[in-house]
């Protein structure tokens, strides 16, 4: 066997450097990250190691490591800036001419302060609070990018992984009951297993991802040529499990999202049986027809196959809707009230969009400026810590700008898959699975914005993060390994 060059033996240190950062980086970021409150006591600790691992990791990889990332970091920045420009005091006679100013002006006037400069932030404290929060995106883009192109199946692990902790903590939880110490957050949904999370929406979205992350692990695993025996196995079974929690859980969108997490894994996985390595034996029995299952039977096993995701799914539900327990089937169907109250609030939220959508009132800041504008009508003993429409939020909290440099993300990510896709080898082979999980992925998070606020949690943010580094790498080895592809595109 000839030895290693001292080139290659670096390279192989480097590797499990970096493996070894990653997992670190998402074991602390899942324990400490699963809240987007700021009053969270873990937060500090959590920023901190996160800076600290960015700068270790700047000081430990080259400059061209991060190249392929310039764009994300580019937003990232961008992003930053504009919540700086939102912290700039301003003149009074400015700062009194935006929309909700000049009340508060008013009232600077009767207690004798007429001069006093304010930022746009209507929540200066809240708004750094949201700035110090990019560290945590900032880091894991860092650290993602480290591992080498080769093992970036490490990131799908990784994503399978939080999911796989979070219901070790959500059965936990469930022996526990609602004052186990597993749960770690004090505002939380104690009677529920929110895992490693604060609200069982994030929890579920979670499990949708790890579903779909399970999924390319199997897809992955299909098109090896040496295969390990229990891995197909182990990642179905944690795939059930997986949509077994998020029924539990209690979580509408997440049934959704699970539900079709599953119905696509089952596809795509089926659809990568069709490139599975065969012994050329095997290829020559095909060839010759013999041993050929009869017409009927062949086709009624076609069936079965079709509809044993729907069966499976359609039958969990039925089971657990009259099973008397709450949870998200019933929910699902029942209702428990709290639709009524975001269809109550909707219309002040589109009222605010429509008066801050310029400059905004600063990030971090819609519970308070909520408040000011919240109509008698709709008052009630919990307060709307949220606008759960992230989409509408980041244009009231961000205005403009905010909305443009998403816009630019979005643009980006899709771009990233269209080039992937025009990438693809031709003819199609199984790898293209992955392209189809990243945008099922990104998908989830796009629409689970559009209900709720799942990537102001850190651990969301992080694994917003790997989904980026994993479409790049995957766009960079199909769009790269076909010349004509990118040819034709770039023309």
């Amino acid at each position: 066997m000839k030895p290693k060059t001292k080139p290659a033996r670096f390279e192989d240190i480097s590797a499990r450097r970096s493996i070894w950062i990653l997992g670190a980086f998402v074991a602390i970021i899942a324990l400490m990250g699963g809240g987007s409150r700021y009053d969270i006591a873990s937060t500090p600790l959590l920023r901190a190691f996160a800076t600290f691992s960015a700068f270790a990791v700047i000081a430990l990889a080259p400059l061209q490591t991060w190249r392929a990332m310039r764009i994300p970091f580019i937003l990232l920045a961008a992003l930053a800036i504009w919540m700086g420009i939102q912290l700039i005091p301003l003149a009074p006679g400015l700062w009194s001419e935006l929309p909700l100013r000049g009340q508060i002006f008013a009232i600077d006037q009767l207690l004798g302060m007429p001069d006093r400069w304010r930022p746009i932030s209507m929540a200066p404290s809240l708004t750094v609070n949201s700035l110090l929060s990019l560290t945590v995106p900032f880091a894991a883009l860092l650290v993602a990018a480290t591992l080498p192109a080769a093992e970036r199946v490490r990131l799908w692990w990784a994503i399978w992984g939080l999911g796989v902790a979070s219901v070790v903590f959500g059965l936990l939880q469930i022996m526990g009951g609602p004052r186990s110490i597993f749960y770690l957050y004090r505002i939380t949904n104690d009677m529920s297993p929110v895992g490693l999370f604060a609200n069982r929406n994030h929890h579920a979205l979670m499990l949708s991802l790890s579903i779909l992350a399970a999924g390319w692990l199997i897809s992955n695993e299909v098109l090896r040529r040496k295969r390990r025996p229990l891995l197909i196995p182990a990642m179905i079974g944690s795939i059930v499990v997986f949509l077994l929690f998020t029924l539990i859980i209690g979580s509408r969108m997440g049934l959704v999202g699970g539900a079709a997490s599953v119905i696509l894994v089952y596809v795509v996985v089926r659809w990568s049986y069709r490139f599975e390595p065969k012994p050329i034996n095997q290829i020559s029995a095909r060839r010759g027809g013999r041993g050929s299952p009869p017409g009927r039977d062949n086709r009624a096993r076609r069936i079965f196959r079709t509809l044993l995701p729907f069966v499976l799914i359609a039958g969990l539900a039925t089971l657990f809707y009259f099973s008397g327990r709450e949870n998200a089937v019933g929910r699902l169907f029942d209702g428990d009230g709290v639709e009524e109250i975001r269809v109550a609030t909707f219309g002040t939220i589109t009222a605010m969009v429509k008066q801050q959508w310029l400059f905004g009132t600063g990030f971090g800041s819609f519970a308070r400026v909520y408040q000011i504008v919240e109509p008698d009508s709709a008052l009630r003993e919990a307060y709307l810590n949220q606008a759960h429409n992230d989409w509408l939020q980041l244009l009231i909290e961000g205005g403009l700008p905010a909305a443009l440099i998403f816009v630019g993300g979005a643009v980006w990510v899709a771009y990233g898959l269209i080039s992937a896709w025009r990438g693809r080898p031709a003819p199609m082979r199984g790898e293209l699975a992955e392209v189809v999980m990243l945008a099922a992925a990104f998908a989830l998070l796009v629409t689970s914005s559009a209900l709720d606020y799942p990537l102001r949690v850190p651990s969301i943010m992080m694994t917003a993060a790997l989904l980026i580094v994993i479409l790049v790498r995957c766009r960079d080895e199909l769009f790269n390994s076909n010349p004509q592809a990118k040819a034709a595109f770039v023309t």
